[in-house]
């Protein structure tokens, strides 16, 4: 299992920790989300010195969800830093749209959006994935929906979300339809309630989900991740999680979640 970390997941932790909890525990690369305040050159000097490569970077920006003219720009700023660090995958979240008509009107505008990224990408050599976003309004989530967008940009690939594709599809049946798309994985956990509790979010599957750390949640991983074959568990798998309660450190967290994801090969 090549795990990977997700930045994100330390939230404001300085880059410098973050690549280092990744070293202690034994990740294999990382997957920049955003860039945490630096240049795209500086966070790929300090992994290039812990000897962590950087396997992909996923882009944070807001023109495109906002409705800007410039969404564009925004896009071949996130591609020149990727080129910079070296990402093979760069990877845009499709959400929701802020002036959304309807899902299936957000897929459309996605798709053009997708088809002029990914002309730009392909040039570039890097590699342009989509992922299911897991929100009650997200556009994409199940595997037929990726599909539509799929099917009508052929170079376009999928990072695979087991854990936002159980809000609204089976992670297993939509895993078997995608697999072929599939360059890299995100991994995750979640509490999951028929009725509301505090800080659950309403899915589109009807149910309640809550953050959880991998390993403690409701979430069949394991089962998930026995489904892959061995090309497949060559590619990177970002555990997205971390400790919801603020009690435990980042470093105890990442040795916990990556012990309990490399038994999943047991």
């Amino acid at each position: 299992m090549k795990i990977c970390m997700m930045s994100l997941m330390m939230d404001d932790a300085p880059v410098e920790q973050i690549v280092s909890t990744a070293v202690a525990c034994k990740m294999e690369a990382i997957d920049w989300i955003g860039l945490h305040g630096k240049k795209a050159c500086e966070l790929k000097k300090v992994c290039d010195d812990a000897g962590l490569p950087i396997a992909a970077h996923t882009m944070i920006k807001w023109e495109f969800i906002n409705g800007c003219a410039n969404y564009m720009d925004s896009f071949k700023s996130s591609l020149d830093d990727a080129c910079v660090m070296g990402a093979k995958v760069l990877m845009l979240p499709p959400f929701a749209r802020k002036e959304q008509i309807s899902l299936a009107d957000d897929r459309k505008r996605y798709t053009e959006y997708f088809a002029a990224a990914c002309e730009l990408a392909k040039k570039a050599g890097v590699q342009l994935t989509l992922e299911s976003t897991g929100f009650v309004n997200s556009p994409i989530t199940t595997a037929d929906e990726c599909l539509e967008i799929l099917r009508q940009v052929p170079d376009l690939r999928v990072t695979f979300d087991q854990g936002n594709v159980a809000t609204a599809d089976d992670p297993l049946t939509a895993f078997a339809k995608l697999r072929d798309y599939v360059v890299h994985f995100h991994v995750k956990d979640w509490y999951v309630s028929d009725t509301a509790t505090p800080g659950a979010d309403l899915k589109r599957c009807g149910k309640y989900y809550t953050d959880a750390t991998i390993g403690e949640g409701d979430m069949d991983i394991r089962s998930f991740w026995q489904m892959t074959n061995a090309k497949e568990r060559e590619l990177f798998v970002n555990p997205e999680t971390k400790d919801y309660t603020g009690k435990r450190s980042a470093l105890d967290i990442f040795k916990q979640v990556c012990a309990e994801m490399r038994s999943w090969e047991n």
